[in-house]
């Protein structure tokens, strides 16, 4: 396990991660929570505290979700501690490293609730001081140079690329303030273990769906500017993935991703090396009886 974030009528946010074997659907509305804010690590001791927060160890089978609820309310189930650390600090899990082997392997379930009803950055920094209390996380960030992908326009091909489209009037629906989640809304991405679809996205949010997808920062350098429908299929088991239930059945000839992105999105990505920022885990303990 190492994404669905989604804005209801309530303001409730979901969030689902990857395991090593599979990947559950995920659907990111533009409203939702940002994960490529800056990485910084917060000063918690001035953070307020959970009013009530359990953590205890989940099943390898458990169901994977992350939701915030009004109220101050958090409910996680089935989430390693790299996964967690990810989640709190705004990155991507291929960001942490360090930390003994089992915060990779693990899965641990949180229900929190808060005096209060913040914000979620406040909700984001009050997690935080909770994995490092009860985790005993000692934590310290840093750059280094790490392999990455850039995206660029690829060679036309004999067929023209036809998953990738300049948005246009009517071609996503814009739903009512306050309606339910829409995977068709104007500004929604989804992604399953061998699928992307997007409606009205700039190619900087495609490129964040490719990280997650390839575990390996993904640079958008196309110089396009317009924000796109896209519709990308790839070979199920391009990374190792097993079926699970968010993929969708494919013809036998699906090409592998980086085919696959050529071919249809007419992209391509060069691999090539940047300042990635990392958060190293010092140290972590399991945590013990709440």
């Amino acid at each position: 396990m190492d994404n669905r974030i989604r804005h209801t009528a309530h303001k409730e946010h979901s969030f689902t991660q990857r395991r090593p074997t599979r990947m559950r659907m995920v659907t990111v509305v533009a409203a939702g929570l940002s994960l490529w804010s800056g990485l910084a690590i917060a000063q918690t001791n001035t953070i307020p505290q959970f009013e009530v927060a359990t953590i205890k160890p989940s099943a390898p089978d458990a169901e994977t979700f992350m939701q915030a609820h009004p109220g101050g309310r958090l409910s996680i189930s089935s989430a390693t501690l790299r996964t967690l650390v990810a989640f709190a600090w705004r990155l991507q899990p291929y960001q942490v490293s360090g930390g003994p082997s089992w915060i990779k392997s693990e899965y641990f379930s949180i229900e929190t609730k808060a005096s209060e009803n913040p914000a979620e950055d406040r909700l984001l920094l009050m997690l935080r001081a909770l994995l490092e209390d009860r985790f005993s996380l000692k934590l310290h960030s840093e750059t280094k140079e790490q392999p990455v992908y850039i995206l660029v326009s690829g060679t036309p091909g004999k067929t023209a690329p036809t998953g990738l489209q300049v948005t246009t009037q009517g071609s996503c629906a814009h739903p009512e303030a306050g309606g339910p989640p829409d995977p068709n809304a104007c500004g929604s991405l989804g992604m399953g273990s061998n699928h992307i679809e997007a409606q009205e996205v700039t190619l900087s949010r495609l490129t964040e769906a490719l990280t997650r997808v390839l575990e390996r920062k993904v640079i958008d350098k196309t110089g396009l500017a317009q924000k796109f429908n896209v519709r990308l299929q790839w070979e199920q088991d391009e990374h190792g993935e097993t079926p699970s239930g968010d993929s969708i059945k494919t013809p036998p000839d699906t090409p592998a991703i980086f085919t696959a992105l050529q071919e249809q999105l007419g992209l391509k990505l060069k691999p090539a090396k940047a300042q990635v920022e990392l958060l190293v885990i010092d140290h972590a303990e399991r945590p013990g009886d709440n």
